[in-house]
């Protein structure tokens, strides 16, 4: 049994140490522990509701502990979170009220997409929120300044030699109340209510539903239609008789908002994931609806050039040239943005543009009832923000309790879905996503809520339990995809000795799409041979999923030989538009000539009937745009547009121009501006074949005492970014 906090002054069933107070469980620790962690004004407001939420969570023998004080900076909660943790196994905390929030800087290579420019732009904007800094033990961070207006934020960079991978010890999540005119305690202690009820209704999870926006996927079918496999391999249970799972797409009607929110509103659904574009105070679920007849195309085109003309209004110069392109390629005179300024032709379109997404005050009109929402796009879970989606999902009075939600923008291929079966095994919010959490990924509302398992597994008792090498290996002959995953999660996490072998073995012959997948994924982050050599069977995997991950991931390691299956797939699985897409998008990562080779050996053996000479044509394009990587060593170019052109290479590793970007962060006569640059962008060849040439070339400048500390400490940087 592990010991509790016996130190400090024992007042009214509170244990105070230093500053803060510690409201201790009526149950000891013997497995795990919880805490929730606030302000002291909230405290002394909802006091019987945290208290009634702490007793829920001790009658499913999870102990918990609340502790609060006014907290001056993210330091002071990350040491008490710490202390629980070694001496009462804590297992996850939730911040409810005022809680500092971290600001994360020099991480952006841990978000999935997030490449916004620090030195241009504000600290706020070019920062991610992120709770990443309170649950994962072994990131260290630098402190740099409290926020003069907002002074719950404070910026942090990731420490140089910190950890460059996530692995959170605990898992954790936010209750905050929003700005929509309601007083914030009554929010917080209603959502408390609303939770301990769910706690005790012993609900089980066989309702599903999924959205797919437009502009996800590049709107390709081929790309949507696996979900409806990965999730019957995940949740069988809401296909069963008296399961349910529902798939919507952005096409299915004109509109689908209406339908959207009546599904939304049932009263039994359990589990909803949006794959969708989004903004703290919007969720955009179509675009513009298709057209049938020429009068309805016109109506459109005037919509559209309307919506132009208002987005130009301020800009004379681009709203003339504007009225140009209309005439000069279209045709169209100024009639077709007639009353593009008239304010009753604004609320008309203003209002057709509403019918195409759901805003804040909607979602507390339709009161969702989802117990659980994920939300797969872009700042819907941004918590710095006064108001936002994710937070006013579970502050409304339906039935949702929890959501998932990213803080920034977020990449659209990536695995939204993954490890989604443990949910329906009993797992908690938490642990779940505690296995899937990237930099901007935040659980809003009670991590702590759990589903009745389906089936005869306890994924809450399993995930708590100590790691045990042979239960983990016994447990890959499970029957249940994710329970498989989970395994080779626990192994890969723990040092496995066999991992890699085993995840190489088990992509080979696992029927499970997931479990292929997540045996792929952990071997990308091994980056060793056997990674190497599966991606050239995954690139050809039945799941699209698994085919268009595989394109990226070679083109991050950059080897000549991943070109010519790259051109295979991009001729004979022409119908697959997000394969095609990415190929189209990095065949400049690879060597001019291998790409020239590999179109010539696929066009002659290919029984695939194409134009070869158009499809040449875009091949060749696709493959000739490689000047801005090469111009970055040329001297004979602006430095305005060699700085610029550094900025792609984070998406874009040009892995046959390393020897000339070695070349410039050697020359003396290159300015240090371009070289700090350039060496930002070269911290994103993690996976290349040439890293271990970058890594040598950072080394030699870290150890140069001629140079500048700032250029010296950003060669670091990059070096252990490589490193890691």
């Amino acid at each position: 049994m592990r010991k509790l906090i016996t130190s400090g002054l024992l007042l009214c069933g509170a244990l105070a140490l230093q500053a803060q107070t510690f409201v201790k469980p009526a149950m000891k620790v013997t497995e795990t522990s919880f805490a929730v962690i606030t302000d002291k004004g909230t405290y002394q407001a909802c006091e019987a509701d945290l208290k009634a939420y702490q007793e829920t969570l001790g009658a499913e023998g999870l102990p918990t502990f609340i502790v609060y004080n006014d907290w001056k900076n993210p330091e002071d909660v990350k040491k008490v979170i710490a202390k629980l943790y070694k001496k009462n196994n804590l297992e996850g905390v939730v911040f409810v009220g005022n809680v500092p929030i971290a600001m994360i800087r020099k991480a952006q290579h841990m978000t999935s997409a997030f490449k916004m420019d620090e030195v241009e732009h504000p600290f706020r904007e070019s920062s991610v929120p992120s709770d990443r800094f309170y649950d994962d033990f072994d990131l260290k961070f630098d402190f740099l300044k409290q926020d003069s207006v907002e002074n719950n934020f404070f910026y942090y960079n990731l420490a140089i030699e910190s950890p460059q991978k996530i692995q959170c010890d605990i898992y954790s999540a936010r209750i905050k109340a929003i700005d929509n005119g309601e007083d914030a305690y009554a929010q917080i202690s209603r959502y408390l209510k609303k939770a301990i009820a769910e706690h005790k209704s012993g609900n089980k999870l066989d309702q599903f539903f999924s959205y797919t926006g437009d502009g996800s996927y590049s709107n390709s079918l081929v790309a949507w239609t696996p979900e409806t496999h990965t999730i019957r391999e995940q949740m069988p249970k809401v296909f069963d008789r008296e399961g349910r799972a529902r798939f919507i797409r952005y096409n299915f009607s004109e509109y689908p908002k209406d339908d959207v929110i009546n599904m939304l509103k049932r009263e039994d659904l359990d589990l909803s994931i949006f794959h969708e574009h989004g903004v703290p105070e919007r969720m955009y679920l179509s675009g513009s609806a298709a057209t049938q007849t020429w009068n309805a195309h016109m109506d459109a085109m005037k919509y559209y050039w309307r919506g132009l003309a208002r987005r130009y209004e301020n800009r004379p110069k681009d709203f003339k040239e504007m009225l140009e392109r209309m005439e000069k390629r279209y045709g169209l005179d100024s009639t077709w943005i007639a009353g593009w300024n008239d304010p009753k032709v604004i609320e008309e379109d203003s209002l057709l543009d509403l019918r195409t997404g759901i805003i804040l005050p909607e979602v507390t009109q339709m009161k969702p009832n989802s117990r659980m929402v994920i939300f797969d796009a872009c700042y819907n879970g941004d918590f710095r923000e006064k108001d936002y989606i994710a937070g006013r999902f579970i502050m409304a009075e339906g039935k949702t309790v929890v959501t998932f939600a990213n803080s920034v923008n977020v990449l659209q291929d990536k695995m939204a879905n993954e490890m989604l079966g443990l949910l329906g095994m009993g797992a908690r919010v938490g642990q779940w996503a505690k296995l899937t959490n990237i930099l901007e990924s935040h659980i809003t509302g009670d991590p702590t809520i759990r589903f009745k398992s389906i089936n005869e597994v306890d994924c809450d008792a399993l995930l708590k339990a100590p790691y045990n090498e042979a239960q983990m290996l016994e447990l890959m002959n499970s029957p249940y995809a994710d329970v498989q995953n989970l395994a080779l999660h626990r192994l890969y996490r723990n040092k496995y000795a066999g991992i890699s072998d085993l995840l190489r073995k088990t992509y080979e012959t696992s029927p499970y799409m997931m479990t292929r997948f997540t045996s792929l994924a952990l071997l990308e982050k091994l980056n060793d041979k056997n990674f190497q050599e599966v991606l050239l069977l995954s690139i050809n995997d039945s799941y699209e999923f698994i085919r268009r991950t595989s394109i990226r991931m070679m083109q991050h390691v950059g080897l000549n030989e991943y070109v010519y299956p790259q051109i295979k797939n991009y001729v004979e699985d022409k119908l697959s538009e997000r394969v095609a897409f990415n190929v189209e998008l990095g065949l400049t990562v690879f060597d001019k000539e291998a790409v020239d080779a590999a179109i010539e050996k696929v066009f002659a053996e290919t029984h695939i009937s194409i134009n070869k000479d158009k499809m040449r044509e875009t091949l060749e394009k696709c493959n000739k745009s490689r000047s801005m990587q090469q111009d970055i060593y040329n001297k004979e170019e602006t430095e305005r547009w060699r700085l610029m052109y550094c900025n792609n290479l984070k998406n874009y590793m040009a892995h046959p121009y390393v020897d000339g970007y070695v070349r410039v962060l050697t020359d003396e006569t290159e300015s240090e501006k371009l070289k700090i640059r350039l060496l930002q962008s070269l911290a994103w060849f993690t996976h290349s074949y040439r890293k271990a040439d970058i890594m040598q070339a950072c080394d030699q400048l870290m150890k140069d005492k001629k140079l500048s500390a700032e250029l010296r400490e950003e060669a670091k940087r990059t070096y252990y970014r490589l490193k890691d």
